[in-house]
C-alpha cells in the first residue's frame, strides 16, 4: 500500500507539471555558460540545454568561433561552431531562441555575467586549452564565485586553468594519468569538489546536471532518478529521426532506470549514402542509431520485425522525418496500434503524432505535435492543441516540439506510473 501510494503521489505531481513549461528550480534566475569551440559533444549540448533550462536556468552558448578543425572537417570553414555530429548552437535547429537557450561569440561574453560554466566534452577542450583567453575566462569566472563544470575532456581545460590540481576529480579515461598526477583521480560518474564539478563521461551527464543543481541548492532532489526502474521503452528508430527528440528521451529515461530499446527497420528510400559502410541510423542533424558516444551497454538494438509486445511497456515515435518512414513501411504503424490495443503506452512528438493518426488512436484525443501533424490528426478525429507542450490522453502520450522534449519526457513518465 505505502508503495501504491507514493506512486499516486508521483503521478499527481507529474499531472500538475504536465502542460506547463516548470522554469522555477534549483537555478532559476542564474544565468549558465555552455562553452564550446568547433568539434563538442552533440549529445551533451542537446542534453544540457533541454534540462538545465528546465530547472529554470538561463542558459547561454559561448561560442569559440575562431578555432576550426580545419583538417579533419575541411567544410567547417563556413561554418560558426559545429559539433562532432555537425550540431551548430547559434541557436540549436528546429529550437526557438530565448525559452531555452541564446548565445553569444566568446568576444562578447561578460565573464561577470555568470553564475556557472559548463565546459563541453567531445573534441572540442583539445584545442580550447591551447587558447590563452579562454583559460584566463575560466580563471575569472571561477574568482568571481561561479560554479565550474567540466564534462569528459572539458577537464582539460579545468587544468590548463590550474583547477584541478590538488581536487577531487573525474574525466574521460584518456585524462586519467594526469589528473591522477596532479589531483586525487575518482573512477566515478560524477565528482564534485567546491564549486567545481567534473563528469566521467557523456553517459553521466544527467547526474551531472542533478550534481550541478546541488551546488546551489544543496537540497535539491528531483525525485527522478530510477523511478522507471523495470520499465521497458521502445524508440522507433527511423531514417532522419529528429536527434534532439530520440537522444535526450534516451539519455533521460537511462537516468529515471528504464530499458532503452531501439526498434530499427530498413528505410524505405535509403536517403543517405550508408556512413562508412556501417549498418546505421542517421538521424536528420547528424546522429546515429548505434549511438556515437553513449556506451552500447546502456541500450539495445532490435529490428521491429522481431520485437513482440511482451517486450516493452511504451513506444516512442520520434519527428523530423522518421514518421514518414514509419508510414511508408507500416510496420511501426501496425506494432503502435497493436500495443495501444494491448492498453500500453503509445507516445508520438513533433511529426510523430501523424503516426497516432495513421494507427487510428487519437480519435476524440487532445492531441499536441507540430504544426504539420494537424492535419492528419484532425482528419482521423482527434483534436488539435498545439498550445499545449504535451498531453496525456489515457495510454496516449503527444509532444509538440524539441523545445518541449522535457515536457514530453514527464508525460511519458507520468503515462507509465498510471498503468
Amino acid at each position: 500500500m505505502k508503495k501504491l501510494a507514493l506512486v499516486l503521489v508521483v503521478v499527481l505531481c507529474f499531472a500538475l507539471t504536465v502542460g506547463a513549461r516548470e522554469k522555477e528550480g534549483p537555478l532559476s534566475g542564474k544565468k549558465i555558460g555552455l562553452l564550446v569551440a568547433s568539434e563538442f559533444s552533440d549529445f551533451q549540448a542537446y542534453y544540457l540545454i533541454c534540462y538545465l533550462s528546465e530547472f529554470g536556468a538561463k542558459v547561454e552558448n559561448i561560442l569559440v568561433d575562431w578555432v576550426k578543425w580545419k583538417y579533419t572537417r575541411p567544410n567547417v570553414s563556413s561554418k560558426s561552431v559545429t559539433g562532432m555530429w555537425d550540431l551548430t548552437l547559434d541557436p540549436v535547429p528546429t529550437m526557438g531562441l530565448g525559452d531555452r537557450h541564446t548565445f553569444v561569440r566568446f568576444d562578447d561574453a561578460d565573464v561577470n555575467s555568470y553564475d556557472g560554466i559548463v565546459i563541453l566534452g567531445g573534441n572540442s577542450p583539445d584545442v580550447m586549452k591551447t587558447e590563452q583567453v579562454v583559460i584566463d575566462f575560466v580563471k575569472a569566472a571561477y574568482e568571481n564565485g561561479a560554479v565550474i563544470g567540466a564534462i569528459e575532456r572539458g577537464p582539460y581545460v579545468l587544468t590548463a586553468a590550474g583547477l584541478s590540481h590538488g581536487r577531487k576529480v573525474t574525466g574521460y579515461k584518456v585524462m586519467k594519468h594526469i589528473l591522477a598526477r596532479i589531483g586525487e583521480y575518482l573512477d566515478q560518474p560524477v565528482v564534485r569538489d567546491g564549486r567545481i564539478i567534473t563528469a566521467r563521461d557523456t553517459d553521466a551527464t544527467a547526474e551531472f546536471v542533478r550534481e550541478f543543481c546541488r551546488a546551489f541548492d544543496p537540497n535539491f532532489d528531483c525525485g527522478k532518478k530510477d523511478i522507471l526502474k523495470d520499465k521497458r521503452i521502445l524508440i522507433v528508430a527511423g531514417q532522419d529521426f529528429e536527434d534532439i527528440e530520440l537522444a535526450v528521451p534516451a539519455m533521460e529515461f537511462m537516468y529515471r532506470g528504464a530499458k532503452v530499446i531501439f526498434g530499427t527497420f530498413p528505410p524505405p528510400v535509403v536517403a543517405r549514402p550508408p556512413m562508412l559502410g556501417l549498418d546505421v541510423v542517421m538521424g536528420n542533424f547528424g546522429m546515429s542509431v548505434p549511438f556515437q558516444e553513449i556506451r552500447d551497454t546502456a541500450y539495445t538494438i532490435a529490428p521491429l520485425s522481431k520485437i513482440h509486445l511482451d517486450d516493452f511497456d511504451l513506444i516512442m515515435i520520434p519527428g523530423a522525418f522518421c514518421p514518414d518512414a514509419c508510414l511508408a513501411d507500416g510496420t511501426p504503424v501496425r506494432l503502435l496500434r497493436e500495443a495501444y490495443d494491448a492498453g500500453k503506452v503509445v507516445a508520438a512528438i513533433c511529426h510523430g503524432p501523424m503516426v497516432l493518426a495513421a494507427a487510428d488512436v487519437v480519435a476524440g484525443k487532445k492531441i499536441t505535435g507540430w504544426l504539420a501533424s494537424k492535419d492528419d490528426v484532425e482528419i482521423m478525429g482527434g483534436i488539435w492543441r498545439d498550445d499545449l507542450p504535451a498531453i496525456v490522453e489515457g495510454n496516449v502520450v503527444s509532444g509538440r516540439t524539441p523545445d518541449d522534449v522535457p515536457e514530453f519526457i514527464d508525460a511519458m513518465t507520468e503515462a507509465l506510473l498510471a498503468q
